[in-house]
């Protein structure tokens, strides 16, 4: 190889190795944005971040402390790299007598989930989503509220976009798809990006208003 093609493979290397760089510096200023719009939804509100992954954001909402968390997960096997909400809501359930998940599609791959952890399965009751996978902890105490769950669950599938709904005595989780890598983007660098990082303060208001209902109605006895 002659001293010029030399020269041009550096080069080429060299700019390859530039648009990594400046792709990450956009990748990590863009995170630092993503819960702009959800300004004043949460009192007492603060974002934690460590300056170079997504921030999280902790508050309160109608009293109840809450996070509000982004994942970034790119382990989804061949699959393009999703970026996930996660929208926890700290509150006892006294009357909620164990641990249980529903899953969409489950690959066993779900790392940000206690999903696979769990034990036991239940029967997907008629007229949930078909690729709804429940599992929990207690099968026998856990299945008698499956009826009471039904109308949560149908409002968090709705769109299309929810993941994951965990349900433990200490609070409720939700786990929701804000957005999936783009392609080229993603087979050509092997780092993802999201057209819209941007969490909308409508969805990220929905979210919080299921994980309320759910709350207030699973903490009730259903005895």
């Amino acid at each position: 190889m002659n001293e010029a093609a030399l020269a041009l493979a550096a080069g080429g290397v060299g700019a390859l190795f530039w648009v990594h760089a400046r792709d990450r510096r956009r990748a990590i200023a863009r995170r630092q944005s993503v819960f702009d719009q959800c300004r004043g939804l949460l009192s007492d509100a603060e974002k934690c971040s460590d300056g170079r992954g997504y921030p999280e954001l902790h508050g309160r909402h109608l009293g109840q402390p809450v996070e509000l968390a982004l994942i970034n997960d790119t382990v989804q096997l061949r699959k393009l790299p999703i970026l996930w909400l996660s929208v926890t809501r700290w509150t006892a359930l006294p009357h909620w007598p164990g641990a249980m998940s529903v899953m969409i599609r489950p690959t066993n791959t779900e790392y940000y989930s206690a999903h696979s952890s769990l034990a036991d399965g239940l029967a997907t009751p008629p007229g949930w989503d078909n690729d709804a996978v429940i599992r929990c902890d207690d099968r026998a105490r856990l299945a008698p509220y499956l009826d009471r769950l039904t109308p949560h669950v149908d409002e968090f599938l709705s769109d299309g976009r929810g993941k994951n709904l965990l349900i433990t005595p200490r609070g409720i989780r939700l786990i929701w798809r804000v957005e999936e890598s783009q392609r080229g983007h993603y087979l050509a660098m092997r780092q993802p990006m999201y057209e819209n990082e941007i969490l909308e303060r409508d969805q990220a208001e929905r979210l919080l208003r299921i994980s309320h209902a759910l709350a207030r109605d699973l903490g009730k006895d259903i005895h």
